[in-house]
């Protein structure tokens, strides 16, 4: 994600996975992929061998401090598995993959973590005002990365995704007064997110209020790794 708030080794021996942020063989992983509210987060990830065939659980840390089982999968036979879970609201959720337990017992098997981005729907358009000075009191030029809002407070930060870019810009203006607009970006941010040629577009919006979900996550019904339903 681009934010908007301000070696070459020899052959002699490998680098371990920490060193250079990779995963080595056998590590355990876990990927959340971004999504918008009421449409499916993706979740892909690995527990290692020891884990094939078996029952995975998907876990979002709940408000309270614990832990909520939101999906199942069934893991492959390396280890690797993959199903969906649809957040209740917009939000930044911390999951982690949990093996069953007689996996545990026979090799020790890490929780992976993972963090779901879940974006709100809104529609955007861009404008250029260089020059001018913006109801935040920000001087706005060619490079200035911001958006415009009514009624968020000014320099709070909002997450904006468009067609698979994401970037984290602070509200520098008020607006946009067009009908069914919510944000409006700077230029500078329309061409980081690829949007310049679309002029107005439909985009995921989480603002610096929402990163923390207000309500907390209860058992419901979960997708399995085959697409049907099951209980949490």
């Amino acid at each position: 994600m681009i934010s908007a708030a301000a070696a070459c080794g020899g052959l002699a021996s490998p680098a371990r996975a920490d060193d250079v942020g990779g995963a080595a063989i056998g590590d355990s992983l876990l990927s959340a992929a971004p999504a918008l509210v009421g449409r499916p987060v993706a979740l892909t990830g690995t527990l290692g061998p020891a884990a094939a065939g078996r029952l995975i659980s998907i876990e979002a840390l709940a408000a309270d401090g614990s832990w909520q089982r939101v999906a199942t999968a069934t893991a492959a036979g390396d280890g690797s598995f993959s199903t969906a879970w649809t957040a209740p609201q917009a939000g930044r959720f911390t999951l982690r993959a949990e093996p069953a337990a007689e996996v545990v017992a026979a090799q020790a098997v890490s929780d992976p973590l993972a963090t779901a981005t879940v974006y709100r729907p809104a529609t955007a358009t861009w404008y250029d005002q260089s020059g001018r000075t913006g109801a935040c009191g920000v001087r706005l030029r060619k490079a200035t990365l911001g958006v415009a809002h009514k009624s968020l407070p000014c320099g709070s930060l909002v997450d904006v995704t468009y067609a698979g870019r994401s970037i984290t810009v602070p509200v520098v203006d008020r607006g946009p007064y067009a009908r069914g607009v919510s944000y409006d970006l700077t230029v500078a941010t329309a061409r980081a997110l690829g949007m310049v040629a679309a002029g107005r577009a439909r985009v995921g919006v989480l603002p610096q209020g929402e990163r923390t979900p207000k309500t907390p996550i209860a058992p419901s019904p979960v997708i399995g790794a085959a697409g049907g339903v099951t209980t949490g």
